[in-house]
């Protein structure tokens, strides 16, 4: 475990974060619009309280909404993906734990880490992992009302 505060960043190093304490959880999203989005077989987000961010540079963040309730907060300048946040949830957000410094462990329980949307994964992705593996939503997961209940029953684990 981390001794917080951590802190992390885009690539250019005009948006810089600090985490002040563990994040809830950690998925590993295998859904098709994140593999696009971070043109990558999966995306990691850690899910966090907004209270335990502080986040500097906020001016050179550009905003991209996937759907009509959450949003994407990328830096406008080298373009790396940091910040997620879902409308429904407004106590919580995501950040991507791949921007820490050094490759710092972000903190979450160990429990609480899964790969979320393994059902549209690529055909040639490779799970070799013993995390827990969802083909939809995870209960971790910070997923809106609609998204709820269009997953409800199918929280699956593979």
């Amino acid at each position: 475990m981390p001794d917080f505060p951590i802190n992390g960043g885009c690539h250019c190093g005009r948006v810089r974060y600090e985490v002040l304490a563990a994040p809830l959880s950690v998925q590993h999203c295998h859904c098709s619009q994140c593999r696009k989005g971070f043109a990558t077989l999966s995306a990691q987000g850690a899910v966090i309280r907004r209270a335990d961010m502080r986040i500097s540079g906020e001016e050179a963040l550009t905003r991209y909404r996937t759907s009509s309730s959450f949003e994407y907060r990328f830096c406008g300048v080298c373009g790396s993906r940091i910040f997620a946040y879902e409308d429904s949830e407004p106590t919580l957000m995501y950040f991507m734990p791949a921007t820490l410094d050094g490759g710092a462990h972000p903190g979450h329980p160990a429990e609480r880490e899964s790969h979320i949307h393994v059902a549209s994964k690529a055909t040639w992705d490779r799970l070799m992992d013993d995390l827990p593996k969802f083909e939809e939503a995870s209960p971790d997961e910070i997923v809106s009302d609609l998204m709820r209940q269009a997953t409800q029953g199918r929280q699956t684990r593979l």
